[in-house]
């Protein structure tokens, strides 16, 4: 057995008052961050995708054919 009966008991306790425990202030507090970790994410995410949108055009492309291309333009 991987877990006894007492420490899956205590587990499942304290996620269940995690939420009752805090005060209004606090859960404000969390809302706000978690907001702003949601913002960040999602402007890394578009940084990201316009950077990898941008070089993946300019990348050289390798292999015989390509050299030909190039050998001739």
């Amino acid at each position: 057995m991987c877990s006894s009966p007492k420490s899956s008991r205590a587990v499942n306790k304290t996620a269940i008052n995690f939420n009752d425990e805090l005060t209004q202030e606090q859960r404000l507090r969390f809302a706000a961050k978690a907001n702003l970790a949601q913002e960040r994410r999602e402007q890394r995410e578009a940084t990201n995708k316009r950077y990898e949108q941008k070089h993946t055009s300019n990348k050289p492309s390798s292999g015989l054919f390509s050299w030909l291309q190039q050998l001739v333009s």
